[in-house]
């Protein structure tokens, strides 16, 4: 891409599925996929569509503006906007010295923590549906504020990056972790939308979070304090690759107009190794803490300590590739109020690829997710989260 040049890119997915498992979230379920059926042991099957744009300008060697926007293919029943903007950034790129560069991001971003999210769009080349660790980011985690790193290239071309954020508009960071739990998907949360929340008892008439207005808006601004992030990355070409990162979004855990600042803290590690020209493994986890409410004795809060992680097997060759992942994720409750936040699950996805021209893919997918949620319970809902789903995409790219 040269100065004064403008990219456009896109994709469009059509697909085809057959789920089984509780009605999805985004419906106001319990269930943990972005489609679901009736409840446990029933299934369901359809079709939809999906689209991504994203517009690269660089108007000089150093500046380069970025925008990105998705359409959802979704039924009016969802919750959350059929269309937004997902990413909007302008980055200063100055060279120190032939092998130091510093960068520079203003706007609205996705933390660079994601291994699996590495294609243009923030889109994954390894399978249709992101690990839970990655859809928690795709949905609720985005950073809005000022990025600035330093990049060190040796004589052996291995890289290292070490950067900080300044952020806010992510204080809401947490309530789906707490009061949804983990899920599986590829849905990317909008500028401004409101996504839904589950029924759950304490969130009725009456109940101890009563004032939580229905819903939570992903990206907003309550309690006027910033966040900060701080992420090392080291690289060397066709061998491996290792981030660590560490966020605090600083939420005063109190209510602001219908929604709560939740206090949100924790470490992302991941590690890829390039096994051969054909087979790449990643591994990455989380593991923090995130809650809101007084603290007070008796009084109704949330405190959640949670972990996730997967290992990710890729090969590739050719028009083909083929990768399988296994995960597990686990929440404890540590307040004892309100209904009980705690969870634990495990989840198998194989997805296989071909790519005959350069602008067609071709997928299929099966996911396996077994988990239980007690909280479901506590509102007379089915505790069982269980969840398969089979995929076939046909995507272009442009």
């Amino acid at each position: 891409m040269y100065a004064g040049d403008l990219d456009v890119q896109g994709l469009v997915t059509g697909r085809g599925f057959w789920t089984r498992g509780q009605e999805t979230w985004l419906r106001g379920g319990f269930g943990r996929l972005p489609e679901g059926a009736g409840g446990p042991g029933e299934s369901a099957s359809a079709i939809r569509g999906q689209a991504h744009f994203g517009i690269d300008w660089k108007p000089s060697e150093l500046w380069l503006v970025h925008a990105q926007g998705v359409l959802q293919g979704e039924p009016s029943a969802y919750g959350g906007r059929r269309a937004g903007l997902v990413e909007a950034f302008a980055q200063l790129r100055p060279e120190l010295t032939p092998r130091t560069s510093l960068r520079f991001r203003l706007g609205t971003f996705f933390p660079q923590t994601s291994l699996e999210n590495v294609a243009p769009l923030w889109q994954s080349p390894y399978t249709l549906t992101l690990s839970a660790l990655n859809t928690w980011t795709a949905e609720e985690l985005r950073l809005t504020g000022l990025e600035a790193a330093v990049l060190r290239k040796s004589g052996r071309d291995d890289r290292l990056e070490l950067d900080a954020v300044l952020f806010g508009l992510d204080d809401t960071l947490g309530a789906l972790l707490a009061w949804r739990g983990w899920t599986l998907g590829d849905r990317l949360s909008t500028v401004g939308e409101t996504l839904p929340l589950p029924p759950l008892a304490s969130l009725g008439p009456g109940r101890p979070f009563a004032e939580q207005r229905p819903g939570t808006r992903p990206l907003d601004e309550l309690d006027g304090r910033a966040g900060w992030q701080a992420r090392a990355r080291w690289s060397r070409p066709n061998a491996a690759e290792v981030r660590v990162a560490y966020l605090d979004n600083r939420g005063d855990r109190r209510l602001h107009q219908g929604q709560y600042a939740w206090d949100t803290s924790f470490t992302t590690a991941g590690l890829e190794l390039r096994l051969g020209p054909a087979w790449r493994l990643l591994l990455e986890g989380a593991a923090g803490d995130t809650g809101m409410g007084p603290g007070v004795p008796g009084g109704a809060r949330v405190d959640l300590r949670f972990r996730t992680g997967y290992v990710l097997l890729s090969w590739s060759r050719g028009k083909w590739r083929l990768s399988t992942r296994l995960e597990g994720f686990r929440n404890r409750d540590r307040d004892g109020t309100a209904e009980p936040d705690q969870e634990s699950g495990r989840a198998f996805t194989v997805a296989v690829f071909l790519q005959p021209a350069h602008a067609l893919r071709i997928g299929a997918e099966y996911v396996d997710l077994r988990s239980e949620r007690p909280a479901a319970a506590y509102s007379a809902a089915e505790p069982d989260t269980d969840a398969r789903r089979g995929v076939l995409e046909v995507r272009l790219t442009f």
